[in-house]
């Protein structure tokens, strides 16, 4: 006897129905074979922590959820915190790397003494005992990845790191984890980077030596096969049949397997299966229907929000009126036929049709859009938009969708409706 949330829909926990892809799964397990860091990357809810989860138990990771406000510091403490490393005293240093000063964390750490020949090369090392084990304790800066590195090579340290959420790190952190990913790869602590962008070499970005270091695992694109695998898998154990609607399913959910599961699950319930069916029972379009209407409502009022802070920004004085590029973009796309914004809006003619319906035309300058590009992914996260719902692809010069519940909830609502009811920036209204 299953439920009907154990076998579909969105979970933190692994889903019955996950399907593992070739070019995926293998990609990864293969990976973790290697002493090679491992990429994860692509749009929210397409099955990025479920490939980990699937391949991976918790006792063969450490896992970090990063934020908005997280440091390498917070992020390397975290890691000792998790491994029982107790940090005896503790206090701040200031250190000069080329040139840049950066906060880091002195601490006297007591750790298992396993003994062995180079058990005591640390010159601060000292060791004690306690109920028949035998510690040392030693100084280390804890911002530091080679001072981490030493840490947990000297403890045995045999897992994966995950960093959850990458994404959502401050720019200048990830430029510091990329560059720390080398430091951490030649003591073999390897880790799992997991985050919301679509582009390729996003770490390379920051690290060009982390070009062929490190291996991707691009998480899209969900075939229609994979779909349909998925509603195979969950026809035993519920005992419910899709086979007359799941075109219709995919239709309506823009390969994003997220809305997949989340559009059978609540077909399901408005089939009356809450749980396995002592028959067979036959999902049909009228409980799909009802299904989309269901997860438009749900998808609507956070997209909605998210747009209305998207949006917002404040007049920086009284004697003229910003630019408001986002409003602006926001208006422009939702003017987009779907077909061209799941391909991506490129940079060029989204500037000109922009200008086009801007009230300061002729002050909308390559350098304006350049800097709300840059920043796009920064400025939702500070607004609370999680997670983001555009990006910038340099590689492409396009922005794309990276949450994907976002094409289902832009193709199925009331376009002029949204843009209606959008509070109208301080300085524009008619």
């Amino acid at each position: 006897m299953r439920q009907t949330n154990q076998v579909y829909g969105v979970s933190n926990d692994l889903i019955d129905t996950y399907i593992e892809r070739p070019l995926v799964d293998e990609t990864f397990t293969k990976g973790l074979q290697k002493n090679k860091h491992i990429i994860v990357y692509g749009a929210s809810k397409q099955g990025k922590t479920s490939l980990t989860n699937k391949h991976l138990s918790e006792k063969d990771y450490v896992k970090v959820n990063c934020s908005p406000v997280s440091s390498t510091l917070d992020i390397y403490n975290s890691i000792a915190r998790q491994l029982d490393i107790e940090i005896l005293e503790s206090h701040e240093v200031t250190t000069t790397v080329g040139g840049e000063a950066k906060v880091g964390l002195k601490a006297k750490v007591r750790i298992p003494f396993f003994g062995g020949a180079d058990a005591e090369t640390e010159a601060t090392a000292s060791t004690e005992k306690e109920n028949g084990k035998s510690y040392k304790v030693i100084d280390f800066n804890l911002a530091l990845a080679q001072d981490l590195s030493e840490l947990l090579r000297s403890v045995n340290f045999n897992k994966r790191i995950i960093l959850e959420n990458f994404h959502y790190l401050n720019e200048d952190v990830q430029k510091q984890l990329a560059i720390d990913l080398r430091i951490f790869e030649d003591y073999n602590i390897l880790f799992i980077v997991l985050g919301i962008w679509r582009e390729k070499n996003r770490l390379a970005q920051f690290n060009g030596d982390s070009l062929d270091r490190v291996i991707e695992v691009p998480v899209e694109p969900w075939e229609r096969d994979d779909l349909k695998k998925i509603v195979e898998e969950g026809l035993p154990l519920l005992n419910a049949t899709f086979a007359n609607v799941v075109d219709y399913i995919i239709d309506s959910c823009f390969d994003s397997v997220g809305v997949f599961q989340e559009i059978c699950k609540e077909s399901c319930y408005a089939a009356g299966v809450n749980e396995t069916s002592a028959n067979l029972v036959e999902i049909i379009k009228d409980n799909v229907d009802a299904a989309i209407s269901k997860k438009l409502e749900d998808y609507s009022s956070r997209h909605i929000r998210c747009l209305e802070s998207f949006i917002e920004q404040k007049a920086r004085s009284s004697q003229e009126v910003p630019l408001y590029i986002p409003y602006y973009f926001t208006k422009v796309l939702f003017e987009e036929s779907i077909d061209d914004i799941i391909k991506g809006l490129k940079r060029k003619p989204l500037q000109e049709k922009i200008k086009a319906i801007h009230h300061r035309a002729d002050d909308v300058r390559p350098s304006d859009m350049g800097y709300f590009l840059k920043n796009l992914v920064a400025s939702q996260i500070t607004k609370g938009i999680s997670p983001p719902i555009f990006d910038y692809d340099n590689s492409t010069t396009s922005i794309k969708i990276i949450d994907s519940t976002f094409y289902f909830f832009i193709k199925n609502c009331d376009r002029e409706d949204v843009i209606e009811n959008l509070a109208i920036p301080e300085g524009l209204e008619e």
